[in-house]
């Protein structure tokens, strides 16, 4: 018995069930992905399980157990492909409209079923020895076509991570890989499914890091990352432009339609935002119900582009949800040759996006210090309401 391959399998899935129940206490990044996360986890624990029958099988050799050895085998190569292609949900785009991916997902499961009886992928002789099938490539192929959609799926989402950021996640990505090819040129090795527990595991870190970047609610980065990125910026040569943005009547939201709908008017937002700036520059939630899009060597053209997006998007938005979301908006460009900080330049965007509140909330025309005034006096009553004692 390989008493070394059940060992890294056991560790395996005591590392699988440890983070699975981590991340069942503590969404990572946001429940979506957390759910994927536990689901492809889960699935794992199950291959790695399946392989520890396996090894065992193969060094009991029972003729009556037969029918046990071929089940254990067509549900670990039913499922290997299963694993990979469920990671291709973490990135949307990976899976929008394109069903006819599932298509190598199906044919393997049919001819992984049939290769109980036909030896298509597997067979045992009448000794119980295992050997492999004429089709034994197709759960591998299966799995390194989901795999290479993977990989290509994060190398698209690459403007929404650091350069450390995608190198880390290649690498962890890259494992499996490297664990089939050796397990294929080393037929005794049995180093997958413990490679593929280690890569979730490591992803699993990678999202809890993420945490300190991203805001949970909205999806995007938060102020720290925000406050980091200015400040390469402010030490940098760069032209970048500072899009300022702020969600008209959040707290009319909460108070009206209760904290869930105004957490969902902050994602739907911070999806508009994204959406709109992703070819220019990164979004971030830098408070309650501000914004910022910060876009290096973007032009006035690239601006107003991305601007007219967003309203087009709103439009959209408000045309299918029973509420309304509005984004008040003002930018501005930092320049180092123009002597002043990007901060001094941060406070003259948010500025112009007071005007624009202004301009939204009909106070067009007032001072803008005026209307800040106007904007921290409502604010100060609404929490006299709340609490009598200020």
């Amino acid at each position: 018995m390989n008493v070394g391959s059940i060992g890294s399998d056991v560790i395996g899935i005591a590392a699988l069930f440890f983070t699975i129940n981590l991340a069942k206490r503590n969404a990572v990044v946001d429940v979506y992905k957390t759910k994927i996360y536990i689901l492809a986890s889960t699935i794992t624990i199950v291959l790695l399980s399946l392989e520890i029958l396996d090894i065992w099988g193969q060094s009991v050799q029972n003729v009556e157990n037969i029918w046990l050895y071929k089940l254990e085998n067509v549900m670990g190569f039913f499922l290997s492909p299963v694993v990979p292609f469920i990671l291709l949900f973490l990135y949307n785009n990976a899976t929008n409209n394109k069903i006819h991916y599932s298509i190598p997902l199906l044919l393997n499961s049919a001819i992984s079923i049939a290769s109980y009886k036909t030896g298509w992928i597997f067979y045992f002789d009448q000794a119980a020895t295992y050997h492999r099938g004429i089709l034994f490539f197709v759960p591998i192929a299966a799995g390194f076509f989901y795999y290479t959609l993977l990989m290509t799926s994060i190398m698209k989402n690459d403007s929404k991570y650091e350069k450390d950021d995608m190198l880390f996640l290649k690498y962890v990505f890259f494992m499996p890989v490297l664990g089939v090819s050796l397990q294929l040129y080393f037929v005794d090795f049995h180093i997958v499914w413990p490679s593929v527990a280690l890569a979730l595991l490591l992803y699993y870190v990678f999202l809890r890091e993420l945490q300190f970047k991203y805001d949970v609610i909205s999806g995007i980065m938060n102020r720290k990352a925000f406050e980091s990125e200015m400040e390469l910026y402010n030490s940098g040569d760069n032209v970048v432009a500072l899009v300022v943005l702020d969600l008209n009547d959040l707290k009319k939201i909460n108070d009206s339609k209760g904290h869930h709908a105004g957490d969902k008017a902050i994602l739907i937002s911070a999806t508009v935002l994204q959406e709109s700036f992703e070819k220019i520059g990164k979004a971030y939630r830098i408070g309650g119900d501000e914004f910022c899009a910060l876009c290096a060597g973007a032009s006035e053209e690239d601006i107003a582009e991305a601007l007219k997006k967003l309203e087009n998007l709103l439009l959209e938005v408000n045309n299918i949800h029973d509420m309304k979301i509005e984004l008040a908006y003002g930018y501005a460009f930092y320049r180092k040759e123009e002597g002043k900080s990007i901060y001094e330049t941060f406070k003259y965007a948010d500025r112009r996006m007071y005007e624009h509140k202004a301009k939204l909330k009909g106070l067009y025309g007032r001072r803008v210090d005026d209307i800040e005034m106007i904007y921290m006096e409502n604010l100060k009553e609404a929490w006299k309401k709340t609490d009598p004692s200020l």
